[in-house]
Parts: C-alpha cells; structure tokens; sequence
C-alpha cells in the first residue's frame, strides 16, 4: 500500500513539472520536484514583496550611450536579503517548512538574484519561478554548494519573482543571502518579442534556416554567456565549447578577453552559460534552452598588450548528456580560409548565422601593432544577410572544414543599410595558440594540447545522445527530435512478431499524448509536439526481444 501511494504522489509530482514550460530548461545541478506550495494551495497573498527600485533612465541612457562591445543588458542592483531575516515562513500540519519571498521591479525585462553567501543542509530545496508559474528552476539543493560560498539563478522573464526554500521544520536553517537583484533592461527575447520580430537586427539569419545545414553540429558548440565581473552592469557574450587533443570533453569554453577581462574568480563562480538558445526553424516561433553555473579562468589574450583577445574557462559544472554539446575542432595555421560562417547571439538574442565567401586577411585592431586578427566581411543569403552586433563578442568564425580559426573582437558591421558590407576583426587562433606569452596563462596550446602532439588542427568531439542501433536493423532519426523522430526496422527485426512501439517519461510511465504512425512497411513516425523537452524512452517490444532507446526532445 505504501508503495502505491508512494508512486501515486510520484506520478502527480511529475505531471505538475510537466506541466511547467519554462523559457529555459535548467541543467544547472536540479534534483527536480515542484515547491509544496504548488501543492498545497498556500495563499500568493502571504508572501512578502519586495519592491526593487528599478535603474534611473538617466543611469540605463548612460549604459546605452557607452560603447556597443560587450552589449551591456543589466544592472546589478545591492540588496540586503537572508531566510533568517526576510520573507514568510509557513510551517505545514506534516513539519514542512515553506519559506517565501518576492520581488518586483517595475518595467523589468527579467530579473536575476547573486548569492554572496549559499550554503544549503542536505534535505533542504531551493526553488525559483514566476508568479505565473510558466518558469521554474529546481529544486536547489546542497549539491549547488560551492568553495565560493555564491550562487545565482538563472533570468527570469518579467517583472517579478518568487524564490522558495522547502524543508523539514526541525533542519537547520541555510545560510542563503542574496546580496544583488539584477535587473534587466534590453536583450531579453519575451514571447511578445518572439512573435513580432527579432531583438537583434532584422537582417540576422535564425540557426535552423537552410543556411545553417551544414553546420547543425558546430552550433552546438556555440554558448550564450550572462558576464559578471566587479562592475555593477552584467553582458551578453558569446563563446564556444572547444576540443582538445585528448577527446576526453574536458569542459573548456573561448570567447573573448574584452568579455572576461574584469572578471574575478568570484564572479566568474557566477556567470551563467546558456546552451541551445535557438529557434527550431527558420521562422520565430518559440526559443528554449538550458543553462550552467560558474566557470573557473585559464588563460586569456590581452588586446591592449598586443594580444589576440581571447579568454578561455574551464566549466564549474559537468554537462549533461541531455544537452547534446558539440566541442568544435579548430585550426592554428595561418592557412586562409575561403568560405566559412561565424554562429552568435547578437544583442542576447536566439542563435544566428553570419556567412562570408570573400577570403579571410590579416586585419590590425585599433592600437594594436600585431598582424593577430582576422578580417572578414559577410555576403547575402537565402535568408538575410547575417552579421555581427554586441553580444556576438567572443563568438567563434569557422572555416570550410567547421573548425574555429578565430574569435570575435569587433568591427564595423551590423544591419543598417549603409554597414552591412564593414569588416569585422576576429583575433586568429593561430596567434590564441602560442604567441600570446610563454606561460599557461597567456597560451591554448597548454590546454588544447596537453599532450604535447603539435597537431595543426583538431575535429570536433561530440557530447551527448547520438543516433542509436539499439538492435541491428532498428534506427532512431533524428535524436534529438524537435517535432518528429522516426524508427526504422529491418525485416529480421520485423519477423520477431509482436511488434509493438510505446514513449515513456523518466519514470517509465507511458506518453499517450505522443502518436506512433506506421508510415511504410517497416517505417514509424513519432509525433513528439505535444511532449515537454527533456528525455524520454522508446520502447520497442517483439515476441522475443524488447530493446529501449533515449530520445532527447529538444
């Protein structure tokens, strides 16, 4: 009896997250589950608010004014915030604990919270969501406790915020402190935005429209970044997760100097890496993606001693399987290339695609002697014509082969009529390699290379659900799957009898929103558009065999 209710409670738990569509699909470390106040009906009306005095337009005009690189979106505004001195407490008739607190800032964008201070007991969980319920990350436990003692939880759409702590009554309290709320003011994509029209350029092309085809592995690899350092307004960046001559997926993610350059070990505890932020077509729809915490410096190129401005990290966190992350190979010979494409997010916006087929050249940055950037300028495509803006700082420019050659500085292009045809200057590989300095923090090669091979170019090592063979004969396409997948089965598989095909949750409970078609003798069609994003079980049962393969759905 008990093992029923158990799984009851489990079955309900489940089909409330499910129910949950966030804007971005957490992996930051989550033992999952939904607040007991979504369960227990606990009155809105009993949470304090706290009224964030939002950013003086003459502060945001000022910001807006400054220099384009790197796109400024946010300001960090201090706040004096514990469990032990702020919000509501609830205790419930079975001893949980619910603890509450809001936020609300007018005319938010989207609101962030910085912990200074984030140490949670075993047995203690962590939630943040929006009134409306339609974003939740979580739960937090004490596996997010990290040496720096900080946290931070990704942005949250809007102008409000709940954050929840659950536990047990007779555990001793976290010692949480949220020491800023970060309020952002432009480069947030709102389903209102997504709808009417990009937030970058109108002339930038969406990943997944035909130009981005041949390239569906590289953009993997391509990472949105949220950059704090000892300044109080945060940055989007770009950057890309890259390979090394192990093929172990060593967590190693370049963008740009300018990006990280102010950037302290603390802080970068707290930046944020946003990974398959992109529309699933050519057309806006909607975007979702997923995030990690905290990243630790390796080594960086410095523009204004002549560098070729890069800066790479090492993530905090491991990457889960379910985020399919490619790590791009790359090129350090001068060899020009002759075609290729850069993969951004402009302005924080979804991730796009910037074509050139005009031979890369040496360029030189403002004040820097060094023959060290690359010069490029990008031609019209089927679908626009792709450039750069602020928070493509940092993004990586591939060639022919799909390998970076170099990372992006700036430069003079962006979608007025009269800049579509500028240069942009991205600093070379070649020179990120082994011409920065002679020690591991000024080079790639100490950690591209550790084992000293000398190799001139490296191929991608990809992370994550791959196409399977299950069994001989049986194939899942595409995996991941945004809209449909599709099975294949050989006529031995066939002749086994029997033959039935199901899609089950995590917790191995049948999908009968998902619709399996039999499309041709040995063909199956799944209609996934109806599931929520994550991993799912495809179940395939013969007479005398039953095979189960993942399927991720983007």
């Amino acid at each position: 009896m008990k093992n029923t209710s158990f799984r009851l409670r489990l079955l309900l738990t489940f089909i409330l997250a499910a129910s949950i569509i966030p804007l971005f699909v957490s992996a930051q470390h989550q033992s999952g589950g939904v607040p007991l106040s979504f369960g227990r009906a606990l009155k809105a009306e009993n949470v304090i608010n706290s009224e964030i005095t939002p950013p003086s337009p003459e502060t945001i005009l000022q910001i807006e004014k400054a220099p384009a690189l790197p796109y400024r979106f946010a300001i960090r505004i201090p706040v004096d915030f514990s469990l032990s001195t702020s919000g509501t407490t609830e205790i419930l008739n079975d001893g949980q604990m619910v603890w509450r607190l809001s936020f609300h800032s007018s005319a938010a964008k989207a609101l962030m919270l910085y912990f200074d201070r984030f140490s949670i007991p075993a047995g203690g969980r962590l939630f943040v969501y929006n009134t409306s319920r339609t974003q939740m990350y979580g739960a937090y436990t004490s596996a997010n406790n990290n040496s720096f003692g900080t946290f931070a939880c990704p942005l949250i759409t809007g102008e409000s915020l709940v954050l929840e702590y659950n536990a047990p009554a007779s555990l001793a309290l976290p010692d949480i402190h949220i020491s800023d709320v970060a309020y952002a003011f432009r480069g947030i994509v709102t389903d209102e935005d997504e709808k009417a029209g990009y937030s970058a350029g109108k002339c930038e092309v969406n990943v997944n429209c035909s130009e981005g085809l041949n390239w569906q592995k590289q953009k993997r690899g391509v990472v949105k970044l949220v950059v704090k350092d000892s300044n109080s307004v945060l940055m989007w960046c770009s950057g890309s997760m890259i390979n090394n001559t192990s093929n172990d997926g060593t967590p190693y993610l370049l963008t740009a100097n300018h990006c990280g350059k102010a950037a302290r070990a603390v802080d970068l505890s707290q930046w944020l890496f946003y990974f398959n932020y992109e529309m699933p077509g050519c057309e806006n729809t909607t975007a979702a993606g997923s995030s990690l915490l905290g990243a630790m410096f390796k080594a960086h190129g410095l523009t204004e001693d002549a560098g070729s401005d890069f800066f790479l990290v090492k993530l905090s966190e491991s990457i889960p399987d379910s985020l399919n992350v490619y790590f791009n190979g790359w090129n350090r010979t001068e060899a020009i290339s002759n075609t290729g494409t850069g993969i951004h997010h402009p302005g924080g916006d979804v991730k796009k695609i910037s074509t050139y087929n005009f031979p890369l050249s040496t360029g030189y940055w403002t004040g820097n002697p060094n023959p060290c950037f690359w010069l490029v300028y990008w031609t019209y495509t089927t679908h626009g014509h792709g450039v750069t803006e602020g928070g493509s700082s940092g993004s990586p420019i591939f060639n022919a082969a799909g390998q970076i050659v170099g990372t992006l500085t700036g430069g003079d292009s962006n979608c007025d009529t009269n800049s579509l045809n500028l240069p942009d200057y991205y600093g070379k590989f070649s020179w990120h390699w082994d011409k920065n300095g002679t020690d591991s923090a000024h080079i790639l090669k100490c950690w591209l290379d550790p084992n000293n091979t000398n190799v001139t170019d490296m191929g991608g090592w990809a992370l994550g659900i791959k196409d399977q063979n299950a069994e001989p004969g049986i194939r899942l396409y595409p995996n991941p799957a945004r809209e449909t997948s599709n099975i294949s089965l050989d006529g031995e598989s066939l002749s086994k009898g029997g033959l039935s095909i199901s899609v089950l949750d995590i917790l191995g409970n049948p999908c009968p929103a998902s619709t399996v078609k039999e499309t041709d003798a040995g063909m199956y069609s799944l209609d996934l558009q109806s599931l929520s994003p994550g991993v799912y079980l495809v179940v395939i049962s013969g007479q005398n065999f039953r095979k189960s393969m993942k399927l991720l759905k983007m």
